[in-house]
């Protein structure tokens, strides 16, 4: 992370959602047909092309084309696997990650705006509106890339979020838990912070002027 010399303290922070606020596996969808082994094998996208197949799902694209790529390049188990995958991808979301809701409370308490900006397939969130934790519904408002066929981490995504929400990137806090998506933030002229955890995220955002509590024991 980047941090300007103004001093100037934060007003907004953007979050990702997978696996800042709330965990996704996609073993939880898979586990229920395929062992754990050929699970971590479908995750090598040089064996069963998933991430390949999943940018187009980020994009928009229809799903029967993400299927219908892992089938063309890689076929056998792991078009089957990926074909699963969608089908059962509610089961993929595992719940609020621990501590996040009221780190975001906090944060909105303060008077500081918070915002979602995720990669995820149109048709896969709304399957998964049902199963996401209360700490989503609380940004004041999000962008998703299936909705725009728009990605991270590319800068057109952050572009229209910072248009849409209005909000000045030098005081705005960008937290992603991939480093490419970090470093595009920071090119987008955000205080861009890779997530760990949210004890982590709780102190930088300290240190960037957000006025709110410490963890009790920290030292």
């Amino acid at each position: 992370m980047k941090n300007n010399d103004t001093g100037d303290k934060i007003q907004n922070v953007i979050f990702d959602f997978g696996n800042v606020l709330v965990r996704w596996d996609i073993y939880g969808a898979l586990i229920s047909r395929y062992t754990p082994e050929l699970i971590n094998q479908f995750r090598l996208n040089e064996l069963s092309g998933f991430e390949d197949a999943n940018v187009l799902c980020d994009l928009g694209e229809p799903l029967e084309k993400a299927i219908n790529l892992v089938k063309r390049e890689h076929g056998g188990v792991w078009a089957e696997m990926m074909e699963w995958y969608i089908s059962h991808f509610p089961d993929s979301i595992l719940g609020e990650i621990p501590g996040s809701r009221q780190l975001v409370s906090d944060l909105k308490e303060a008077g500081i705006r918070v915002f979602g900006l995720s990669n995820w397939s149109s048709d896969l969130f709304e399957r998964a509106l049902p199963r996401l934790p209360e700490v989503i519904f609380m940004m004041e408002d999000r962008v998703v890339s299936g909705y725009i066929h728009q990605r991270k981490p590319d800068r057109n995504i952050f572009d229209t979020a910072i248009s849409k929400f209005n909000v000045d990137p030098s005081l705005t806090a960008f937290i992603d838990d991939r480093p490419e998506n970090v470093e595009a933030g920071e090119k987008a002229g955000l205080k861009a912070i890779q997530f760990k955890s949210p004890a982590q995220i709780r102190k930088t955002l300290i240190d960037l002027g957000a006025a709110i509590p410490a963890l009790k024991g920290e030292k």
